[in-house]
Formats: structure tokens, sequence, C-alpha cells
């Protein structure tokens, strides 16, 4: 008989594993089994924030008062006509919130909602909208978040998928790093959906204050040119908010469907 040299059947210094694979399977697991974890903690944030009233949240956020650097004087004409505004705005909705408005000088353009009942302006913005109306929609945006109470489930959800994320996987790991892109797609788009909302319910704001919706979009019209989040496809998913063009498409077809007419707008006060 002839002899045919072969490797053994079994050969235990050779191994049949297949690192690659098995971390595909054991991450994609780990993913899958995060976002579920996010998702049932997102649900239990907002049915915890929903028992939190105005009262108790500015209790909470007393003596929170975050950086004051920039922050203009309560005297300021243009802070106390944005106060004027907001509670103008805040008489449609019957809003128990009792609201402060911080004007920040800065040239940056932007509004937002932070917990304990504080719209922060930054001054930029006033060079942004063309008229009243146009700056009355971005306040009413910033009403509607407080009304759907998403700058605390935001504050919440962060928090929560940060704790969970840093207990299954560790502070200061590699695999932090790893799932950090899931945890924050996962944030995105529950950021963008919340905008929307909050979009959709400042045009009924603006609707019942001037009667009519017109310059909604000025500020998203004039914040066009600097969106790049259409150069990239990807990143528009994780952004934390809709891309200017989409909202302004968006509103166009909400105007449409909830038969809101566009008239003509008020300039804005010499004050600004």
């Amino acid at each position: 008989m002839k002899y045919k040299p072969s490797l053994p059947e079994h050969n235990d210094n050779v191994s049949h594993d297949q690192p690659v694979r098995e971390f595909v399977i054991l991450f994609s697991a780990i993913t899958v089994f995060l976002l579920i974890v996010f998702w049932a903690t997102g649900l239990f944030v907002d049915y915890a924030v929903d028992y939190i009233s105005p009262e108790m949240e500015a209790k909470i956020f007393s003596s929170f008062n975050g950086s004051k650097a920039g922050v203009v004087s309560p005297k300021d004409p243009k802070q106390a006509e944005l106060q004027h505004m907001v509670d103008q705005l805040s008489e449609c909705i019957h809003l128990r919130y009792p609201l402060t408005v911080h004007l920040i000088d800065t040239e940056q353009a932007n509004a937002m909602a932070v917990p304990g009942g504080r719209i922060i302006v930054l001054n930029g913005l006033l060079n942004k909208v063309n008229s009243e109306n146009g700056l009355s929609f971005v306040l009413a945006h910033e009403l509607a978040h407080f009304i759907h109470r998403d700058h605390l489930r935001g504050m919440g959800r962060g928090i929560v998928i940060t704790a969970m994320a840093a207990l299954v996987t560790g502070s200061g790991s590699d695999f932090t790093q790893l799932f950090a892109p899931a945890t924050n797609f996962n944030m995105a788009q529950y950021s963008q959906t919340r905008e929307s909302m909050a979009d959709k319910k400042a045009l009924e704001i603006l609707a019942c204050f001037y009667g009519h919706v017109g310059g909604a979009t000025e500020f998203f019209k004039a914040m066009t040119p600097n969106d790049k989040g259409g150069k990239n496809l990807l990143g528009h998913y994780f952004n934390s908010h809709p891309q200017a063009l989409e909202r302004i498409n968006n509103l166009h077809r909400l105007v449409k469907e909830m038969n809101f007419d566009a008239k003509t707008v008020k300039p804005l006060n010499d004050v600004f």
C-alpha cells in the first residue's frame, strides 16, 4: 500500500475558532440588547416625567443657574421684549410654567428650552428673522417643548443611556466607544421626532396668536445656506434636529394639512 501523507482530522495545535465571526455575533447581540434596554428605559423616563409637575420641576432646578457668561441684564430692552412675547404666546396654550427668558450675547443663532422653566435665546437669532411672526414661531417652538416636557425627557434619556452603557461595557472601555454610534442614533431619531412635534405645535400657537402662520419658516430659510446636513446623508440620521430644508418642507405640508393661512407678517419691534 502506497503511503499518502495527510493532515490529521483533529489537531489540538490548530484552532478551529473564528474570532472575527464570533466578535460580530457578540457585538450584534449586545447592540440589540442595549437598544431594547434603551427603548424600555426610555418609556420609563417618559412615564416618570408625566408625574413631575411644573412646580416640582421649578423646585428641583431652582438652584441650577447654569453659566452666566454672556447673559445680558434682565433690564435689557431686548430681553424684556422677548419675555413679553413669551408671556403673550403662553396665553394661547394656558401653559402653567413660570417661564423666564435669558438672552445670551453671542453671534450664534438659536433658542432652547432648559429645565426649570428657562428659555435661552442666543442673540444671533434676532439677526436671522425678518418679522415678529418669525421670531414668535421660534419662541412658540420652545414653548411646545415645555408642553411636551421634551427638555426633561431628553435629559432623562441621556442620563439613563449613559449610565446603562457605562454599566454594561464600562465607562472607559473600548466597547463603550464601539456602541456609541448605536446609542447616538437612538437618541438622534428620538430627538428629531420630538422636534417635528414641536414644530407642529408651534404652528398652532402662531395661528392662535396671529390668526395665521406667516413667518413660520423664516428662521429655517435663513439657516439653510449653513445647513450642511444634506451633504452627508448618514450624518443626517445622527443629528438631533432635522435638516433646515426638511423642516421647511414639513412645515409647508403641515400648513396644508391643518388648513392654516399665511398672511402678511408684522415687522420686528424697533427694540430688536
